[in-house]
C-alpha cells in the first residue's frame, strides 16, 4: 500500500504545473460557458450570444492541444525500449477507448435528456479517438507539424463541403449539414480536431525533452490559488461529466422555485 502511494507520489511531483494550471483555467472557462448557456436556453437570463462564441473559440482548442502536449510528454518521460514501447501504445490505446466510452455513454444520456439534440460525436468521443489515433503519429512526431497541418486544413476543406443527410461516418470525419446546430449540442469532428492534437504533440515535442522544460517557469508552489487551479485541471475530465448535470440541475431548481 505504501509502495502504490509513493508511486502515486512520484508521478505527481513530476508533472508540470503548468500544464494543469493551463487545463484548469481552460474547465474553469468552460463551466462559465455552459453556465451562461444555460442562463439563456432556461430562459432566465438572455446572454450575447458573441460571449459565447468567443469561450468557444478558445477553451475547445487548449484542450486538444494539451491532450496532444500530455501524450508525447508521457511517451518521452518513460524512455521505451522497442518491446516496452508496445506496451505503451496498447495503454494509450485503452485509455482513448475508455475516454470515447464515455462519450458513448453520453450520447445515451443526450438522447434520454435532450432528445432534440443529443451528442453524437462530441468532445469526448474527439479526444478518445484521437488518442488512439496518436500511436502511428507518435512514431513520426519529427513530421507531426506537417500532420497537423494537413488534418486542419482538410478540416476547412470539409467544412465547405455541406451534406444533406449524414451518416454517422460523414459526422466523425467532418461532413455536415448547415443547420448541424440545430440537432446536436455538442459536435467536434477529426477533421479538424485530431489536427489540434497532432499540433499538441509537435509543440510538446518542441517544448519538453524528457523530464525537463526547454523554459524557465517560476515556481508556484506556494501560490494557493495555482494550487487550486492545478487541482482543478488534474481533475478536468471528472468536472467535465458533472459540470452541465450540476448545472442544469441547479437551474431546474431555481425555476421550479422562483
Amino acid at each position: 500500500m505504501n509502495i502504490r502511494w509513493k508511486k502515486k507520489k512520484k508521478l505527481n511531483s513530476e508533472r508540470f504545473v503548468e500544464i494543469d494550471i493551463i487545463r484548469g483555467l481552460a474547465i474553469l472557462l468552460m463551466v462559465l460557458g455552459h453556465f451562461l448557456w444555460d442562463l439563456d436556453y432556461f430562459n432566465v437570463l438572455p446572454i450575447n450570444r458573441g460571449v459565447y462564441s468567443a469561450l468557444q473559440a478558445f477553451v475547445p482548442q487548449t484542450f486538444f492541444l494539451i491532450v496532444g502536449i500530455g501524450v508525447i510528454i508521457s511517451y518521452k518521460r518513460r524512455k521505451l525500449t522497442p518491446k516496452n514501447e508496445k506496451k505503451y501504445f496498447k495503454y494509450l490505446i485503452f485509455r482513448g477507448l475508455k475516454v470515447l466510452g464515455l462519450g458513448v455513454l453520453l450520447t445515451f444520456l443526450s438522447l434520454i435528456f435532450i432528445p432534440k439534440t443529443p451528442i453524437f460525436f462530441g468532445v469526448l468521443h474527439c479526444i478518445g479517438l484521437s488518442i488512439v489515433m496518436c500511436v502511428p503519429f507518435i512514431m513520426f512526431k519529427r513530421y507531426s507539424f506537417i500532420f497537423a497541418v494537413f488534418f486542419i486544413l482538410i478540416g476547412c476543406l470539409f467544412s465547405q463541403m455541406l451534406v444533406t443527410n449524414p451518416t454517422m461516418l460523414h459526422l466523425v470525419v467532418g461532413l455536415y449539414p448547415a443547420n448541424i446546430w440545430s440537432f446536436t449540442v455538442d459536435y467536434f469532428p477529426i477533421f479538424p480536431w485530431f489536427g489540434i492534437v497532432i499540433l499538441g504533440i509537435s509543440i510538446g515535442d518542441f517544448l519538453y525533452c524528457g523530464n525537463k522544460r526547454r523554459f524557465s517557469f517560476p515556481d508556484v508552489g506556494k501560490c494557493k490559488p495555482a494550487k487550486l487551479i492545478s487541482w482543478i485541471g488534474q481533475h478536468s475530465l471528472g468536472i467535465y461529466l458533472v459540470h452541465q448535470p450540476a448545472i442544469a440541475g441547479f437551474m431546474y431548481l431555481f425555476l421550479r422555485t422562483h
